[in-house]
């Protein structure tokens, strides 16, 4: 296994995981801390916020390496880069939704 198919399953690994997470916090998490009624925000935005800053950042990371690996090693890793592109365009799209129904989910 080449060092750049390692890097690019370690981030796929990673970016895959965030995103797990952020979705399992908004699902089963999110509601059991405490939210003062009289606040327009509470700690659990504030950690699905956090979340998100970190899942940002991990896919533009993912994204940075796939067009390093397109640009640079075209011949070796192309496939790669490629379909870790398309999970990084599967996850953003349908991230909206899926959060949406894991909102729905939530356990009181």
């Amino acid at each position: 296994m080449t060092e750049i198919s390692q890097k690019t399953k370690q981030l796929a690994t990673l970016c895959f995981s965030l995103f797990l997470i952020r979705l399992g916090f908004r699902a089963f998490g999110y509601d059991l801390l405490y939210h003062n009624p009289n606040d327009p925000y509470g700690i659990s935005d504030l950690i699905e916020v956090a979340l998100a800053l970190i899942y940002l950042v991990s896919l533009g990371l993912c994204i940075l390496h796939a067009l390093w690996i397109l640009l640079r090693n075209r011949d070796r890793g192309a496939l790669e880069a490629s379909a870790l592109l398309a999970l990084c365009a599967v996850q953003w799209h349908s991230y909206d939704y899926l959060h949406h129904l894991a909102a729905s989910l939530s356990i009181p």
